[in-house]
C-alpha cells in the first residue's frame, strides 16, 4: 500500500471515528446504530462494518481514542523538564483544554469508564475493556505520581488520603463533560481561557500554603 493510499485509510478510520462520537454524544449509546453513524458520515454502512462488526466495537475504539487524545494532551507536561508545581499544572492545562476541545470523545470517554451503562458479550470485547481501564488507571497514576513528588517537597498539599485528593482534582478538569457544550464559533481562545479557569481552580487546592 502506498503512503498517500495509507494516509487515505487513515483519513477515512478518522473521520468514521468523529461521525460515531458525534452520534454518541448527541443520540446517547442506545439511540444510535451503525446506520444512524453512516447517515451522519454520509456514507454506506459498508462502509462502517469494514471497520467495526458491531456498534459495541465501535463505541469501543471512539471510547479509546478518547483516551488516546487526553495522553497525547498531557504527555508535553508530564514529560518537561519543570518543577513538578509546573508539570503537573502543565498536564492540567492539556487535559482542560482536550475536554473542550473534543468533547465528543470525552463524552463517550466518561461514559466508557462509568461502565454501567453498556456491556461487554464477546472475549475481544471484554478483552478491550481490560485494556481500556488499565490504560484509564495508568492515566490516572501520572497525576498521582506528581501529587506524591510534590507532597514530598512541600510544593503541593493534600488531605488525609491522597487519593480522594487526586479525584477530587480531576472532577474538576474533567467537569466541561457534563457543563460545557461546543457552539458555532468557538474559538482557540475561548477554549483557552475556559481551560485557563479551570486551571486556576483545580490547582488552587493543590498549592501549598504560605508558610
Amino acid at each position: 500500500m502506498t503512503e498517500i493510499a495509507t494516509t487515505a485509510r487513515n483519513d477515512r478510520y478518522e473521520e468514521l471515528l468523529t461521525a460515531a462520537a458525534e452520534c454518541f454524544q448527541s443520540r446517547g449509546f442506545d439511540a444510535t446504530s451503525i446506520d444512524t453513524v453512516a447517515r451522519h458520515l454520509g456514507a454506506t454502512k459498508g462502509r462502517v462494518y469494514h471497520y467495526f462488526p458491531s456498534k459495541m466495537d465501535l463505541f469501543n475504539a471512539v471510547r479509546d481514542r478518547g483516551m488516546d487524545i487526553v495522553f497525547q494532551a498531557t504527555d508535553p507536561g508530564y514529560f518537561a523538564d519543570l518543577p513538578v508545581l509546573d508539570r503537573l499544572e502543565a498536564m492540567a492545562r492539556g487535559h482542560a483544554r482536550a475536554m473542550l476541545q473534543h468533547h465528543s470523545f470525552m463524552l463517550v470517554l466518561k461514559d466508557g469508564l462509568l461502565m454501567r451503562r453498556y456491556t461487554t458479550t464477546t472475549d475481544f470485547q471484554k478483552e478491550s475493556l481490560s485494556q481500556h481501564i488499565a490504560r484509564r488507571d495508568a492515566y490516572e497514576a501520572r497525576f498521582r505520581e506528581l501529587l506524591a513528588m510534590g507532597l514530598a517537597e512541600g510544593s503541593l498539599r493534600a488531605g488525609p488520603d491522597p487519593a480522594i485528593t487526586v479525584q477530587t482534582f480531576m472532577s474538576a478538569l474533567n467537569g466541561p463533560v457534563a457543563w460545557f457544550r461546543p457552539r458555532p464559533g468557538d474559538t482557540p481562545e475561548k477554549y483557552d481561557a475556559i481551560a485557563e479557569e479551570i486551571v486556576r481552580f483545580a490547582m488552587q487546592g493543590l498549592r501549598a500554603l504560605p508558610a
